[in-house]
Parts: C-alpha cells; sequence; structure tokens
C-alpha cells in the first residue's frame, strides 16, 4: 500500500479518536457541574439560618436552655469589673456589678427596667426610663434565640451577601427587630457560628455610636454553643467580657427580677394573653 494510502487510512482513526476523547471529556465536564451544583449555587437564607441553629446545638437543646446564670469579668480601660448575671427567657435579665468596691446592679422584669447605683448618691432602686430602658428590654430580647421563630416574633431577617472578615469569608445577614431595631450578623461560611454583630446605639445625648461586638472561645453548654469571650468595639473605644462560668437552667424565684419594696405583676406579654 501506498504511503499516501496508509495515511488517508490512519488520520480517519485518529480524528474518530480526538473526538471520543472530546466527547469523554464532556461528559466527565457535564457530570461533574450536575453532582457538584448544590455545593455550587449560593445558599438561600433560610439554609443558611438551618445551619447556623444547628451549628450552635439545635433548636431543641437551644429552647431547652431557659434560664441561666454568667459569672465573668468586664475590662474597660484600666478598669476590671466582676458581674454576674442572671437571665430567663423570653426577655428577664439581671446583672450585678462590682465598680471599686461598690455593688451595682441593673434589672428588666418584663415591665420595668430598674437598677441600684450607689454612685449616683442613693443605694435606693429606681426605675429607668428613656433609651438607656429601651436597650436594656433588647439585651432581655436577646437572651431568648432571635433566629428561631423570627417572623412569629415579629422580625425579619434578609441576606445582604458574602464579605471577607480578616481572612474569613462570612455570611452578612440583616435583622430587623419588630421595634425597628437593626443588627448585622457576619456567620463563618464554613462553621455558620456568629463571628461579628454590628448595630448603632443612642446615647443619652442623642447621639449615636456604632457598637461592633466581636465573639469568639465558643464553648458548649448544656449543648448549646456560646461564646465566652466578647469584645465591643465602640467608636475609639473599647470594652471586653469573659465568661468565666455559665450555669444552664438554674432555679430562680418568680419575683427574682422584681424591683425591690415594688409589687411584681406579669410580664407585658403575658399580660395581653
Amino acid at each position: 500500500m501506498a504511503q499516501g494510502a496508509r495515511l488517508y487510512a490512519v488520520c480517519p482513526l485518529r480524528q474518530k479518536k480526538k473526538k471520543e476523547q472530546k466527547m469523554k471529556t464532556f461528559f466527565i465536564i457535564i457530570l461533574t457541574i450536575v453532582f457538584l451544583s448544590p455545593l455550587l449555587q449560593p445558599q438561600s437564607l433560610d439554609e443558611i439560618i438551618k445551619n447556623n441553629l444547628e451549628a450552635k446545638g439545635g433548636v431543641e437543646k437551644i429552647n431547652a436552655f431557659k434560664t441561666g446564670k454568667m459569672t465573668g469579668k468586664m475590662m474597660m480601660q484600666t478598669f476590671e469589673l466582676p458581674y454576674t448575671m442572671w437571665f430567663k427567657k423570653p426577655n428577664l435579665v439581671k446583672m450585678e456589678m462590682v465598680f471599686q468596691g461598690v455593688n451595682m446592679m441593673m434589672a428588666y422584669d418584663g415591665n420595668i427596667v430598674w437598677q441600684i447605683s450607689p454612685l449616683t448618691g442613693s443605694t435606693d432602686p429606681r426605675e429607668m426610663t428613656g433609651d438607656q430602658a429601651e436597650q436594656v428590654k433588647d439585651s432581655g430580647d436577646m437572651m431568648d434565640e432571635p433566629f428561631i421563630d423570627y417572623e412569629k416574633k415579629g422580625h425579619k431577617i434578609e441576606l445582604i451577601g458574602k464579605e471577607d472578615m480578616e481572612g474569613t469569608e462570612v455570611f452578612k445577614l440583616k435583622l430587623t427587630r419588630k421595634n425597628g431595631r437593626e443588627i448585622y450578623y457576619f456567620i463563618d461560611a464554613e462553621a455558620f457560628i456568629e463571628l461579628k454583630t454590628s448595630t448603632t446605639r443612642k446615647m443619652q445625648d442623642g447621639t449615636e455610636i456604632k457598637i461592633d461586638t466581636i465573639l469568639g472561645d465558643y464553648k458548649p453548654v448544656a449543648g448549646v454553643m456560646m461564646p465566652h469571650s466578647l469584645s465591643f468595639i465602640m467608636n475609639q473605644q473599647s470594652m471586653s467580657m469573659t465568661l468565666d462560668a455559665i450555669e444552664p437552667n438554674v432555679e430562680l424565684a418568680e419575683d427574682f427580677f422584681s424591683m425591690p419594696g415594688k409589687k411584681s405583676e406579669p410580664p407585658a406579654e403575658e399580660a395581653k394573653k
């Protein structure tokens, strides 16, 4: 057979093999896209919230965490303030701090916010009003996991997108509470745990400041992952809190959160029922 005839016979075979190889490559690419597409698709808001709650222990364990007692230290500039905080879901909270040997107390009983502050010249409990009282109420509300049944609670959550947080990819969520207060959550895109929250607070003089809270040192408490280290950045100032111990589901008297000397009333939410 002449050389030209051999080339004529061989080339079609080579072309056929090349086509088969291209088809195999094409099918591999298609299969890869099909099988990996759930991973490549951006996660929905519901999926992020579901993964976040599961990462923190799951809805059942979170809901079973009814009351708690936290002890730790607050560090601000050169001051160290030992504190104890108690809470009872959905929104009761009480905090006791020691500043330079003086005991101070602040609490929300579901209706009113009250405090005992000897630094103001009085050791008598007194009711608090205005923006500071509203901030204490907000703190009490946050003890009840805001992502669980958030729509029933009157909150709204939006997925803003993804961001880079010092080398860690995070989901940015915006929570608008039923009272209109907005809080941004930065959730680790792999671990699904909150790394930071950001909000604004109104001061006594009417000005607003941005407060970033960095959350860390997560440890399980009764099966629920809770941060034991918090750093607060407020404009040019900073403050940190460390939690030495968190006791779950402690026994608390019925009037534990009530202001001394004032007749206890059912929390506002219960009074409506």
